[in-house]
């Protein structure tokens, strides 16, 4: 597994004190101070995490600079804006917010930094399922307030940051318009290493497995038919061995697309040696 850190690049605090503004300062602020609320946005640029990436986690670390209560009921709440802010976004004037994808963080304790849970609003964001437009840190309730250094803090110690964990797809092969489908191979899903020394005889051999995803859509009323083929080439022979996996995908009694996501483990037998090389392959046509 890689992890990247991604600071947060933007941040503003909108609050009914100040209506038609807002606070664009070192500290961003949540919660109620019992007169007013106060709401706080993040920005990060998460391109940075490699195209072929395959996202595990994602955490929001912030880092407190004010109010280290001692009472882990409370909550801070974070939604993925549907709309972008900037200095011209105010409390009377707000970004959209989308309150269908809820994180949380509980930071009412002692320690310097809190964290919370963002793997799958950043995977959204990622995978170009949610546009990236931010978030936003809020309270449901006016029982506290609370501030955290922020994404213009001097003090970069304190500059709020998302850290991504992930692991690396080894290929992406997309097809021609024609083909209606790509594969995407992976690593054996253990990371193993390739077995240093062949097993003997009688124990039965030891595979390589390499897995892959056939992902696409098949049309209405249609039978897709999909042969995926790895060739493993040996080191030192230039022998070539090729390993198949088949599938046939029926739509035939549907009149909307169909969409694929599946995973396949191809065995290859006798299992890889350092230096051999592997190439991946996706065919397919509809039947009939």
């Amino acid at each position: 597994m890689k992890n990247i850190i991604i600071p947060s690049i933007k941040s503003l605090t909108l609050t009914n004190k100040i209506p038609d503004g807002n606070i664009n300062e070192e500290n961003i602020t949540v919660g109620n101070d019992g007169l007013y609320t106060y709401s706080s946005f993040l920005f990060f640029d998460i391109s940075k995490v490699p195209s072929n990436a395959e996202i595990s986690n994602a955490e929001l670390v912030l880092f407190k600079t004010d109010n280290f209560y001692k009472d882990n009921r409370k909550c801070i709440y974070i939604y993925p804006l549907f709309d972008y802010f900037s200095t011209f976004t105010t409390y009377n004037n707000p970004p959209e917010v989308n309150h269908l994808i809820q994180g949380s963080l509980y930071p009412l304790t002692s320690k310097i930094s809190v964290t919370g849970n963002l793997t799958k609003i950043v995977s959204l964001w990622f995978r170009n399922a949610l546009s990236n437009k931010g978030i936003i840190l809020c309270k449901k309730s006016n029982d506290f307030i609370t501030s955290f250094g922020s994404a213009i803090c001097s003090d970069k110690y304190l500059t709020p940051f998302i850290r991504v964990v992930y692991s690396i797809k080894n290929t992406i092969i997309i097809h021609e318009n024609s083909n209606p489908m790509k594969v995407i191979y992976y690593p054996c899903p253990c990371n193993c290493p390739p077995h240093p020394n062949p097993p003997i005889p009688p124990i039965p051999p030891v595979p390589t497995i390499r897995r892959v995803e056939v992902t696409g859509t098949v049309a209405p009323f249609s039978i897709y038919v999909t042969i995926v083929t790895l060739t493993v080439t040996r080191i030192g022979t230039g022998h070539i061995d090729n390993y198949y996996v088949t599938d046939q995908y029926d739509n035939s009694a549907s009149n909307t697309p169909l969409a694929i996501d599946k995973f396949y483990d191809i065995a290859v037998i006798p299992q890889e040696n350092p230096g051999d090389t592997e190439n991946i392959n996706l065919s397919g046509s509809y039947k009939g």
